[in-house]
């Protein structure tokens, strides 16, 4: 199996075991950059590390892992249990043009795009002296438009799809739930084709949480493992954990990711990459098995569950 890991390397902080994006809060990616890869050097663990324009001359010198870009258009306001922050990218604010405020790529038109992705990435370039080849996008969102874009300015892997899921700002639902990486479709980005950029999918738990540090209060170490036994006892040959870097500012979830990797790393035949690394598999066949997740059950799962039943009534 290849595993890899991949960064969204922006700012912020940790509240309440939540992420928040805050502008000011820069050791987001001074400090947890850098925590992120003492734990991925202790199993030989390779991460990209998706970088915002804004963000790149914070980041760490000589970090020997992989860099790629990652985009959060327009610029907003959000909110979180009274803590305003702003979603956007100042560098590209300030050096493309962007018609909207939209915090999603998937709402802008192609040449603005195009012009933001090429941006980043020349600056990423110039700032970095490496070849960026993969991509993720803010809030997961992409469509056709975008897919075109990253094959113009030469990016060859995007790992923004979150596999059978749709919101109001992305659309991934098209995606079996085990979605292992593919050639999209000219017509359709959630359908197999021949285009030379590979959608690298983010590996899915039961019950429509993805593989992210971030969901750890919520559904438990636990549930994170027992996904990983899922796709593993299969003999899946991919499996892609995600996380936004100021996770790493925090003892909570360093120590969750290191015990995640310790668990995966005690495996066979595990073999970590980076996300330009990976290429298509042959075609294989997945089932749902439920064993990993009933023998995983935990306290912060079941208070979830008791949480939804409650909303829901």
């Amino acid at each position: 199996m290849e595993v890899i890991i991949v960064c969204h390397t922006e700012f912020g902080f940790v509240y309440k075991r939540r992420f928040v994006g805050d502008k000011n809060a820069v050791d987001g990616v001074k400090k947890g950059v850098r925590n992120l890869v003492d734990i991925a050097d202790r199993y030989d663990a390779k991460v990209t590390f998706a970088v915002c324009p804004e963000v790149a001359e914070y980041f760490p010198k000589n970090v020997n892992h992989e860099i790629g870009l990652h985009i959060h258009p327009g610029w907003q306001e959000f909110e979180f249990q009274g803590i305003k922050f702003y979603v956007g990218d100042r560098y590209l604010k300030r050096h493309c043009k962007q018609s909207l405020n939209s915090t999603v790529l998937h709402d802008y038109p192609y040449e603005e795009q195009l012009e933001m992705i090429k941006t980043g990435k020349e600056y990423l370039t110039s700032v970095f002296g490496v070849e960026v080849k993969s991509f993720v996008a803010g809030r997961w969102s992409v469509n056709n438009d975008t897919i075109k874009a990253l094959i113009e300015v030469g990016i060859t892997h995007e790992c923004s799809a979150v596999p059978h899921l749709k919101s109001d700002v992305y659309d991934w639902s098209k995606l079996p739930r085990i979605c292992m990486p593919y050639h999209p479709s000219e017509d359709d980005y959630q359908r197999k084709g021949n285009l030379p950029i590979l959608i690298v999918p983010v590996s899915r738990m039961i019950k429509g949480w993805v593989v992210d540090l971030e969901m750890v209060p919520t559904v438990g170490l636990s549930w994170l493992k027992a996904c990983f036994k899922e796709y593993y006892s299969q003999n899946l040959p991919f499996f892609h954990i995600c996380l936004h870097s100021p996770l790493m500012t925090e003892s909570y979830f360093m120590d969750k990711m290191d015990k995640l990797l310790e668990f995966i790393s005690k495996h066979k035949n595990i073999h970590f990459k980076f996300a330009s690394e990976i290429k298509e598999y042959k075609e294989t066949i997945s089932k749902t098995k439920i064993l990993p997740y009933v023998l995983g059950i935990n306290r912060n799962i079941i208070i979830a569950f008791l949480k939804s039943k409650v909303l829901n009534r």
